[in-house]
């Protein structure tokens, strides 16, 4: 055990100081940085902080737009409040537009109450959170009559709460949120990792067969501690990345919640949900990456190795290509086949857990599954490593590796 060890040590130190190793690390939190760069950038040119003037013609707004007893609440409802200048004219609002002290001005007409229109005039079309405001201050006083605290209510509109049909899962109307999806994003963090670390699974005896040093090593190891050991080397190389980005996603969630961005408002997770997809990825990866390495050791090239492992993220990525099938029914015998067999368990659960709870028993059958999968699959790798660590330049077909004459 103390050798498997030393093996995997050594793998992790040859591969974590490389620069390749450095760039893959560097890649995902400069994809980050400037995705969230870009979206703040796209959510500064929605909204414009400038004031907005109105002039009212039919007596609509009164004397202070909003009540004062609930003037902190509707302030703190938006994330960039615009003041709103009474004008009373039409002349003046257009001179203070043309000194652009103003972004835009509202027109109630003298008929405003019978025909519901209002005119608008502005150089520059207003930002979102002008429109979004005016339209809220104009209910609230259309209110007037009724107490603060019900016009404020009546303006704010109503918050519809979407269920699954079992009742086990809830989103806002506006869409998912981001803790609501933090399972699927683990599901494909996984994946992605996957593919990025094939490189050093599918060489992970390649530089032994090309230096000659295979010999030295079957005398001094067996082929299940030289085997087991590169493949923990690799899982722990993977989960350093992981870990990594792990952190840097945290700080970019906190860089996003400081700066308004309204995605992350809402960051609840369900850790029922997160364990799940967790316990089933580590050993799917496990499971992968032994295949990987029986792979390279069995073809003579690397290249060879990583085309005919294509095949492992086609069907990682196969629930994607499936899911019209069964998200309808997230509780169908396809999504329950599905979410415990080998390879297609990962995505599966992920997605469903967008639409409800996977039971607990279909989880642990999936993990049993992976687990079990994954020692086979080790196995595997050792036997084809020792069948096939003296066939410089031969390829190791799957009749011997089985056993078969």
């Amino acid at each position: 055990m103390n050798k498997l060890w030393r093996v995997a040590a050594y793998e992790y130190r040859r591969n974590v100081f490389k620069k390749s190793f450095i760039l893959m690390l560097l890649s995902i939190p400069c994809f980050i940085a400037v995705g969230i760069g870009f979206g703040l950038f796209l959510e500064s040119l929605q909204d414009n902080s400038q004031p907005v003037g109105y002039v009212d013609h039919a007596g609509v707004f009164s004397a202070a737009l909003i009540p004062p007893a609930i003037r902190s609440s509707w302030l703190a409802a938006y994330d960039a409040p615009v003041d709103f200048i009474a004008f009373q004219s039409e002349e003046t609002a257009r001179a203070a537009l043309a000194a652009n002290k103003i972004q835009s001005y509202f027109i109630l007409p003298e008929h405003y109450r019978l025909t519901r229109r209002v005119e608008v005039v502005y150089v520059q079309e207003p930002g979102e959170n002008a429109w979004r405001q005016f339209w809220d201050l104009l209910q609230l006083n259309l209110l007037a009559e009724q107490p603060p605290e019900v016009a404020y209510r009546s303006a704010s509109g109503t918050k519809f709460v979407v269920r699954s049909v079992d009742g086990m899962r809830q989103a806002p109307i506006s869409g998912p949120t981001f803790g609501l999806l933090m399972p699927l994003f683990i599901a494909m963090a996984f994946v992605f990792m996957l593919m990025m670390s094939s490189g050093y699974t599918m060489s992970a005896v390649a530089d032994e067969k090309e230096n000659r040093t295979m010999e030295v090593l079957a005398t001094s190891l067996s082929p299940l501690q030289l085997i087991g050991g590169k493949i923990v080397g690799i899982v722990a190389i993977s989960l350093t990345l992981l870990f990594s980005w792990t952190a840097v996603v945290v700080l970019g969630i906190f860089v996003g919640r400081q700066a308004g961005v309204g995605w992350f408002s809402d960051l609840s997770l369900d850790w029922r949900t997160v364990m799940a997809v967790v316990t089933i990825a580590i050993p799917a990866y496990v499971l992968a990456a032994a295949l990987m390495t029986a792979i390279g050791v069995m073809v003579t090239t690397t290249q060879e190795g990583q085309s005919i492992s294509g095949i492992f993220f086609i069907l990682h990525f196969l629930p994607l290509y499936v899911s019209w099938a069964f998200l309808s029914n997230p509780h169908s015998s396809l999504a329950i086949l599905l979410s415990v067999l080998p390879f297609t368990s990962l995505m599966t659960v992920g997605m469903r857990n967008l639409f409800t709870i996977v039971p607990a028993w279909q989880v642990a059958v999936s993990v049993v599954v992976q687990v079990t999968c994954a020692v086979g699959a080790i196995w595997l790798a050792s036997r084809a490593f020792r069948l096939g660590m003296l066939r410089y330049g031969q390829r190791l077909n799957l009749r011997h590796l089985l056993g078969r004459s």
